[in-house]
Parts: C-alpha cells; structure tokens; sequence
C-alpha cells in the first residue's frame, strides 16, 4: 500500500484492500492457492487500488465475473487458444484485452496476455505477478524523477 501511496496512485478514494476471509472464499471457489505477491495485493487494495489499472476491470468484485467473460471472448473470436481449466483472469481491459496467470502452485507464475484481433497469440508479459505489479506502479507512476537526483545517488 505504500508503493501506491508513494507513487500518488491514490484517488480520492482510500485505497481498500479485501478481507482474509474474502480471499479464502476466492481461493475455494478457483480451487487453487493464489500467488503470493497477488494475494498481498488484493489484501492491500483489492476492492480500490485507486490508478492503477484504470480502464481495466480488476477489482475484487469482478474477479468472479472475469472467469468467464474471458472464456466467453475467446470462444466467441473462434481463436485457436485454449484457457487452461485453471488459468485465474485478473483484468479485463476494455472488454478485449486479459490478463491471466496459470494456479499451478506456484508463487511465479508468468503473468499472461491475449487480446482480440491479436495474430501473436498469447504473449508473456512479466515473469510473476510481483514483477508485473511492479512495472505496473512504474507506468502509471505521477511521481516524477529529477535526471540529476538520479545522478546524485
């Protein structure tokens, strides 16, 4: 929550995170333990997390709904990828665009995106949800650094 709060992600709506309890349910509705980095972030600012990911449906309340919409596009553009049973949506941009990791365990698991009209199919596009939050934060950044305090250090 400090990393949104240094960044100026916040609006001038708090920033609110999901309960235990909250993300348990999720965890026995997918079936599987979410990684770890991205249950930290939904404990942080999963019903708000202010900038961040804005224009795209991510918060907590739509993750359910997200399971299937995803589904439902790809079905729909007869592309030839297949979602693993146990690939977990966590955004959907824009109704054409998601973002996926695969609940195998694993606390590093590739953050994945497909999108519509893509010819790439899908592409990985960080090694972990840790690293893609991280460039996340830096891209939607209003925290502007000074060449010469970069310098200094």
């Amino acid at each position: 929550m400090k990393l949104l709060h240094d960044n100026k992600l916040q609006t001038n709506i708090p920033f609110e995170g999901c309960t235990e309890a909250e993300l348990s349910l999720l965890e026995s509705e997918v079936g599987n333990k979410l990684p770890f980095a991205y249950q930290e972030f939904l404990l942080a600012a999963g019903h708000n997390h202010g900038k961040l990911f804005q224009g795209s449906d991510s918060g907590f309340s739509q993750l359910r709904d997200l399971q299937i919409e995803a589904r439902e596009l790809v079905r729909e553009n007869n592309y030839p990828i297949i979602l693993l049973e146990n690939a977990f949506i966590f955004s959907m941009h824009q109704g054409y665009e998601i973002r996926f990791f695969e609940l195998n365990g694993n606390d590093n698991s590739p953050v994945l995106e497909w999108y519509e009209g893509s010819d790439k199919g899908i592409v990985m596009l960080s090694e972990s949800f840790e690293d893609f939050l991280q460039t996340q934060i830096e891209q939607h950044s209003h925290v502007k650094f000074k060449i010469s305090s970069v310098l200094d250090e």
